[in-house]
């Protein structure tokens, strides 16, 4: 009996249509290992069956826009799924006609293991990171990989005298069956970087509230590291996967001869030959800042990937849409760079947050009725006097420092001037 799709809300429908990756995977752990199973009846290979699954999920994902109701959602992931399956079964019946004589020796290769929801999810996200949704480049990809799987197939096994019909209809089944092959292989780069960077003997650099520091990596890639910062890298990078995830404020110069994967949230950036500064502190509303100082990085939130050169700015919102970036906001996320604090007009509240990350000054105030108020200020990051100064003239407050690391504001806008005494004659 089919695999019934389980009960979707017009909520969570609405959601998949938009594109939010949280349905997706509601959408998907609720029904993977149902419809594993029922693909599993007719191919009798349960990591085979995982696997026509996801990429049928995927496929239903790319067309969700032309999915009018969840009826027709439900159509469309059965027909893919049984397309899948039709796809494996005709592919190993061609590679049995085309192992021939070797047939014994290709049917005793032990099948692959299954593995977790969990880790078809994390092979998910690695694909939805990577891919690219034109469909002429994924069709390129998809024919080029299939390519690739019929060079390989015909070089591990004698081919057998038979008609070129034989090979050529091996290698249309081939080419068809390549589909969720080619997802998984596009996604694979990011999906093992995601998996190294999580794991427990991950390398972790980190610095604290005023600290700012430098590293450069086993393969030349130089990272300068911003106050309130947590970089991680694989343990044995740069072997198996160049990646870094960063969580506050790096800037990052890749050698050409490298391809380095940085993430940031949930965005990949990917840059050889460059050199960029990205921004990802927990206050940022899960958004991304990006400037590209040299060279030009491939950014991606989630849906196509967008390129950017040098000199470029860019905000990626938590959703994964890109916005302009702001002057006042790049002055702030960028300015450390060349040892500055500056603010063009932000907000106090938000400066006061930024102070203690660049500064470790804490300021406290019992009034919060000002801290709206627009500040314009510009001071080096040398030391935290200058700073305190230059905000005193900005947002007219006075500071008390109450201990070392911290200091009481108090509202000096619309306060008279003290007076100065006329010196008798």
């Amino acid at each position: 009996m089919p695999a019934s799709l389980a009960p979707i809300s017009a909520e969570l429908f609405a959601d998949f249509r938009g594109g939010k990756e949280s349905a997706l995977e509601q959408i998907f752990r609720a029904n993977f290992e149902a419809f594993t199973t029922d693909a599993d009846e007719r191919l009798a290979d349960v990591a085979g069956a995982q696997k026509v699954v996801a990429g049928a999920l995927l496929e239903v994902w790319d067309r969700r826009d032309k999915v009018a109701d969840v009826a027709a959602l439900d159509e469309l992931l059965h027909k893919a799924v049984n397309g899948g399956v039709a796809h494996e079964l005709r592919r190993r019946s061609a590679a049995h006609h085309m192992a021939g004589a070797h047939k014994e020796a290709h049917d005793a290769l032990p099948p692959a293991a299954p593995e977790s929801t969990d880790q078809w999810w994390a092979k998910i996200v690695g694909v939805l990171h990577t891919a690219k949704s034109d469909p002429e480049e994924i069709a390129r990809q998809r024919l080029e990989h299939s390519r690739h799987e019929a060079a390989r197939h015909m070089k591990k096994v004698a081919r057998p005298k038979r008609t070129g019909t034989y090979v050529i209809i091996g290698l249309l089944v081939l080419a068809a069956s390549a589909v969720p092959l080619w997802y998984f292989n596009k996604g694979a780069a990011s999906t093992k970087a995601g998996q190294l960077l999580g794991r427990d003997d991950a390398k972790v650099l980190r610095s604290k509230d005023g600290q700012r520091g430098a590293v450069t990596l086993e393969d030349s890639v130089a990272v300068r590291i911003g106050s309130a910062t947590t970089v991680r890298y694989p343990s044995h990078y740069p072997l198996d996967a160049r990646a870094l995830l960063v969580a506050g404020a790096a800037a990052i110069k890749v050698p050409s001869n490298v391809t380095l994967l940085v993430k940031a949230n949930d965005l990949w950036v990917t840059a050889s030959g460059a050199e960029f500064v990205i921004r990802n502190f927990p206050d940022d509303s899960g958004s991304v800042m990006l400037k590209v100082l040299g060279g030009t990085i491939s950014v991606n939130p989630g849906a196509a990937p967008k390129e950017f050169a040098a000199g470029a700015t860019a905000l990626v919102l938590s959703n994964g849409a890109f916005m302009e970036l702001q002057p006042d906001r790049a002055a702030m996320a960028f300015g450390w760079l060349d040892g500055k604090f500056a603010s063009e007009h932000l907000p106090l509240r938000r400066v006061l947050l930024e102070m203690k990350k660049w500064y470790g000054l804490e300021i406290t105030t019992k009034d919060s009725s000002f801290l709206e108020r627009p500040v314009q200020m510009t001071a080096t990051l040398d030391t935290a006097k200058v700073a305190i100064a230059a905000l005193e003239e900005g947002a007219s407050v006075t500071l008390k420092l109450i201990s070392e690391g911290k200091a009481s504001m108090t509202d000096a806008a619309g306060m008279p001037k003290p007076k100065v005494k006329a010196k008798k004659k």
